[in-house]
């Protein structure tokens, strides 16, 4: 099965330099350690939701307006795509996903037979 592992943290949380240097390297780390598996089919590090730009539908007219959907402290940071066995395989993944100040939801994903 592929899951969607989105990593969240809260973007009102400063870290130092040394922080945001140990934390890339723990995450290399354990793309490294999966991705060799071929257990990570994809995956990237986002820019902070306030250069997102959302469309959407009201009153039947499209809205484009800067920055993401809803206003929250927590907002996606990254997204891998995963290929386990089952969701107690993801979980574990997840499990050792390495900034202890974000958290990892994991999304399975729907296969479409006729895309």
């Amino acid at each position: 099965m592929k899951y969607m592992l989105l990593f969240i943290r809260d973007e009102g949380i400063e870290e130092d330099d040394a922080t945001l240097n140990a934390n890339h390297a723990a995450i290399n780390e354990w793309f490294g350690e999966y991705g060799p598996e071929g257990k990570i089919l994809g995956g990237e590090e986002l820019q902070r939701s306030s250069t997102a730009t959302t469309i959407r539908w009201s009153d039947g007219r499209q809205l484009v307006t800067d920055g993401p959907f809803v206003e929250s402290k927590e907002t996606v940071a990254g997204f891998a795509i995963f290929e386990a066995a089952d969701l107690d395989e993801a979980i574990a993944a997840a499990k050792k996903w390495p900034p202890k100040n974000q958290a990892v939801e994991i999304r399975p994903v729907i296969i479409h037979d006729d895309m």
